[in-house]
């Protein structure tokens, strides 16, 4: 099943604000037995952004806001951009306002290929801005293997959470707690109706089914998340068969020590 497929079902979504934060609002509240509403939209939505809705998800992110539903999504903001080059770092965390740390060359052979900074807000019940901020998005290759993206985001002010499935497997690195959960995307057409073996599906968790494709595409998803003082990470790959959770427990390894540094 090629990458551009999947990518396909992704670009019908919309990135105005609103129609950004109520699908990231649907994907974040979704709970076991839930599925999300991807609709077909006119906008193309970036990979960054998608990237970023898959950490929210795997991290079990939600917030509220003087007793408000609110979500998170993409937001305009002057010092998004490209960087070719970790000799930008300085840059990159002089924009986003966070520390950064980031792996040149992993000990698995990933090399860095690229970093992204895209803006993101969190949103109240009326779609206000109630807090906006800089994502980081870190792009990892390797031959004949699947891409591998870093992920970043601040931990944010606005309290509150939501329950999230339990990871698949918890691992340690210097201290450091790291969350590795195996998650199952499907992505299915508008008039798909669910399936008894869906339906099981959701309640066990780890299982997520989404709105807008022409197509039932499926695909595993591997993350590997933690947190270093204010700033969450979360590693993913999108070709779960591929890579395993010791290739990314020992990739978060090697950004916590060179955090240590």
């Amino acid at each position: 099943m090629p990458d551009d497929r999947i990518r396909r079902a992704y670009d019908r979504i919309s990135l105005d604000p609103e129609s950004s934060a109520r699908i990231l609002s649907a994907l974040e509240n979704a709970s076991p037995g839930e599925e999300t509403n991807v609709k077909k939209m006119r906008k193309p939505l970036s990979v960054f952004v998608i990237a970023a809705i898959l950490a929210v998800l795997m991290m079990g992110t939600a917030y509220a806001a003087f007793g408000k539903p609110a979500a998170t999504g993409s937001h305009y903001m002057r010092g998004e951009g490209e960087y070719s080059s970790l000799a930008d770092l300085p840059k990159v965390e002089k924009t986003v306002g966070y520390p950064v740390t980031a792996v040149e060359r992993f000990s698995n052979g990933y090399t860095f290929d690229s970093l992204h900074i895209g803006g993101e807000a969190v949103y109240d019940e009326d779609f206000n801005v109630l807090q906006e901020y800089y994502g980081v998005m870190i792009h990892y290759k390797k031959a004949n293997a699947p891409d591998v993206s870093v992920n970043l985001t601040p931990v944010l002010e606005i309290e509150g959470g939501s329950d999230a499935p339990a990871p698949t497997e918890w691992r340690e690195a210097n201290g450091t707690a790291i969350r590795l959960s195996l998650d199952h995307y499907k992505i299915v057409p508008e008039d798909y109706e669910k399936t008894p073996e869906d339906e099981a599906n959701l309640a066990a968790g780890h299982y997520y089914i989404s709105y807008g494709s022409d197509e039932i595409e499926e695909r595993d998803f591997a993350f590997a998340g933690f947190t270093l003082g204010e700033v969450k990470y979360v590693i993913m790959c999108d070709r779960a068969e591929e890579i395993n959770f010791s290739d990314l427990a020992a990739m978060a390894g090697e950004i916590i020590a060179a955090a240590e540094q």
